[in-house]
């Protein structure tokens, strides 16, 4: 049996059971590994020889972590979250060699779930871009075609999961850190309400917009990993029909690429024709991109203030820091007042139960070459700044609602396409209860050909942004 290729929570029962056990698991998913990470560069940190030892134990004493939630499920933390006596490099050369002795709190929530950690997942400098690459730990690379990006920051995790090297992942999202590199790769990311997760260690409480969150093959492993997360078991079905949703492809009026619009057209189709009230309706989002680059920039100078003219860090992560510094308070006040505009134009937009849900394409682009930094245009429009064909993910963000991409097919060039679902702020079980509904719809994402990618010869694949 191959159990890395089984879902999270199929994974689950079988350990539970006693008809696998966690070696067998972790064998199986290092077999994945190391078939893969040669060409894709997922988890460049690895610690097989304590993930064995701690698989070893677990299955030696069955009362150790009994009813863990995750007990034996395999994972790797991502590189933005600190891990005590693992190399956490949050992507930079600034921390290179930095071990912390003490895990971040999400980071000790999951290891009290039982999980089996294995390493860490590749990120960009400090999660800046939705492209993964970095000069400490190298490109992330597609598992679906090697030649495009995997999508960030959380890039490392969802090519991890797409491979089956790990059973369950965590990730961070601010402008679709979580969503972007779900939609590239064919899993499902999922982004909370804002505030719901412990451990978000955001240095400015004015402006919180950064969330944790989780990711996984199936909604189910989401929902099993996001119950995990919070420290409370999470129960759902798939929501009953009728259900009346809005479905805005673009958010009224961003880019999209052809093969992206075509494609977010076929799965409103698919939701409709299984009988979803799909009705083309887009809430009031406006000054959402001024408000959410204002704030983003503000939190990066309250963050690394002191790396501002530090040329070890990429230019456009100093950019940022160096517009957040600029910034007078008075902008800052008017991008929160903006925030909470936004977030009440959200709520009007579905009071009365008028919508369960809003529909959007995920990200603006399908996968784009490696050599790329970043997209600079969409559909002959040109765009001016690294986080600007990202607006598909950072408008919802500015809502604080809860939101997800979800696989709903392929591009006609074979690339997975993600659709994007937002929810009621606080609804996050009711939205993974729509996941599943569509889910079973669009059907589970299917896996790449893991033998195919295992041959690909390295040295003919294009470089990343470094070179």
């Amino acid at each position: 049996m191959d159990l890395a290729g089984l879902t999270a929570t199929d994974q689950r029962v079988l350990l539970a059971a006693g008809k696998a056990s966690c070696r067998e698991l972790l064998a199986d998913c290092r077999v994945r590994a190391e078939m893969t990470e040669p060409v894709v560069n997922a988890i460049p940190t690895t610690h097989w020889e304590s993930a064995e030892e701690l698989a070893g134990r677990l299955d030696d004493d069955q009362s150790l972590m009994e009813n863990a939630p995750l007990r034996g499920l395999v994972t790797a933390f991502k590189d933005l979250g600190a891990t005590a006596g693992v190399r956490t490099t949050y992507g930079s050369p600034v921390f290179a060699d930095n071990v912390p002795s003490v895990d971040d709190p999400i980071i000790t929530q999951l290891r009290r779930c039982g999980v089996v950690p294995i390493g860490k997942t590749n990120t960009p400098e400090f999660g800046k871009g939705s492209h993964t690459f970095n000069p400490v730990l190298g490109l992330t690379r597609n598992p679906w075609d090697p030649t495009r990006s995997a999508g960030g920051s959380s890039g490392g995790a969802a090519v991890a999961l797409t491979c089956g090297s790990v059973s369950v992942a965590d990730g961070s999202d601010l402008g679709g850190s979580l969503r972007n590199p779900a939609s590239f790769n064919g899993v499902v990311g999922f982004r909370p309400t804002v505030g719901s997760l412990v451990g978000n260690q955001d240095l400015n409480h004015r402006a919180s917009q950064a969330v944790l969150g989780p990711m996984g093959r199936t909604v189910a492993d989401v929902g099993l990993m996001l119950g995990a997360m919070i420290g409370s078991e999470i129960a759902f079905a798939a929501a009953p029909l009728p259900m009346r949703v809005a479905f805005s492809v673009d958010l009224g009026d961003l880019p999209l690429d052809p093969l992206i619009r075509s494609a977010a057209f076929r799965a409103a189709d698919l939701l409709s024709d299984a009988g979803w009230d799909v009705v083309e309706a887009c809430p009031d989002l406006s000054d959402a991109d001024r408000c959410f680059e204002d704030l983003r920039a503000h939190d990066a100078a309250l963050a690394r203030p002191t790396l501002v003219e530090d040329d070890r860090v990429k230019a456009t992560a100093r950019h940022e820091i160096r517009l957040g510094l600029s910034l007078e308070p008075e902008r800052v006040a008017a991008a929160l007042a903006i925030e909470r505009q936004i977030q009440s134009s959200w709520q009007r937009f579905f009071a009365n139960g008028r919508y369960s849900a809003l529909i959007s394409a995920t990200s603006q682009v399908p996968p784009f070459p490696v050599g790329l930094e970043w997209v600079e245009e969409i559909d002959g429009v040109h765009l001016n700044h690294y986080t600007t064909w990202m607006r598909s993910c950072s408008r919802i963000t500015v809502t604080g609602a809860p939101s997800a991409s979800l696989p709903a097919g392929f591009t006609d060039t074979g690339l997975p396409v993600g659709m994007q679902f937002s929810g009621l702020q606080g609804r996050d079980v009711e939205l993974l209860s729509i996941l599943a509904a569509a889910e079973d719809i669009f059907g589970v994402a299917p896996s790449p050909d893991i033998a195919a990618l295992a041959l690909a010869d390295t040295s003919t694949l294009p470089s990343g942004p470094l070179g």
